[in-house]
């Protein structure tokens, strides 16, 4: 990939920077893709439990009967030049395990032009290590295809180019009385680089957390998460169904401070949900996402 940051390279470092609130040239940073997990705060490691565990924790998948689709989309902080979506599809089988893929793009557009795009491809698979009546374990992992892409080219005609890599996640989940869940997700354990001379390491994180549900319709999850190079983040939040098809979501993270409402609407086999973020210092973020079970 070129180096040279002059013309639109360097306004799409600045942009990039602002939109992910991490030091500029922070790339394929964790944009929290489901509103429902925005909605719990971020806590969805020991939660995963639809087709966006591709995104949180793989060994998610293992637990699915019903095929699953999530597709979102939202403006980090309410930057009109920042769009970002994803979509995710999962498959249970009968002697394989679960089977996901997924898709994420995160772009910055300026005038009509688009100056980045981070595309992601996932590739997913959950199993059951150990079952019985009362609890289990299951095992998932994440291979993802990376694509760095500069389509516009600089001021000076200078073809920017594009990088693609690979990175490789795992993760674990147990279930203890069906009422508790655990989860463990490593994010590019094989630390991915991009970048040719000078390259960059992708963002690697680990996250513990644990989701318990007193009675049918109430979670509560909490998750703490480290990325390299960065403090402890805690992630915590409560989902409570009102009234069908009626869910309502509260949930907060540290550093930075943030506080997310969520509303989940389940009609038949179509869940509905919408997810308001509050930043300290940026502008809110609304994301919208539609998922099927089928």
């Amino acid at each position: 990939m070129k180096q040279t940051l002059t013309g639109w390279t360097a306004l799409a470092a600045i942009v990039v920077g602002l939109g992910s609130a991490t030091p500029a040239l922070a790339i394929f940073d964790d944009l929290e893709y489901s509103p429902r997990a925005a909605g719990l705060g971020g806590a969805y490691a020991g939660l995963s439990d639809d087709a966006t565990a591709v995104f949180y924790n793989p060994a998610g998948l293992a637990g699915l009967t019903d095929y699953s689709f999530h597709g979102t989309f939202f403006e980090p902080f309410n930057l009109g030049f920042h769009k970002a979506s994803a979509a995710a599809f999962a498959m249970p089988t009968d002697n394989w395990g679960s089977f996901g893929i997924g898709y994420s793009d995160f772009r910055v557009d300026y005038l009509g032009s688009t100056l980045s795009i981070e595309r992601t491809v996932t590739l997913s698979h959950g199993l059951v290590l150990m079952e019985d009546i009362s609890s289990s374990l299951t095992f998932g992992y994440n291979i993802n295809l990376y694509n760095l892409d500069y389509p516009t080219t600089s001021v000076s005609g200078l073809d920017l180019g594009s990088e693609t890599t690979l990175g490789v996640d795992i993760g674990f989940q147990a279930t203890v009385r069906e009422r508790t869940t655990a989860g463990v997700f490593a994010k590019n354990v094989n630390a991915a680089t991009m970048g040719d001379p000078v390259a960059t390491d992708l963002p690697q994180r680990v996250s513990a957390g644990m989701a318990y549900r007193p009675y049918d319709g109430v979670v509560t999850a909490v998750e703490f998460e480290k990325e390299l190079g960065e403090e402890i983040q805690f992630h915590g939040g409560m989902e409570f169904r009102i009234a069908d098809p009626l869910t309502l979501r509260f949930g907060t993270q540290t550093k930075p401070n943030l506080f997310d409402i969520g509303i989940g609407i389940k009609y038949a086999q179509v869940d509905l949900d919408f997810t308001f973020t509050n930043h300290p210092v940026l502008e809110e973020t609304f994301r919208y996402g539609v998922g099927l079970r089928f």
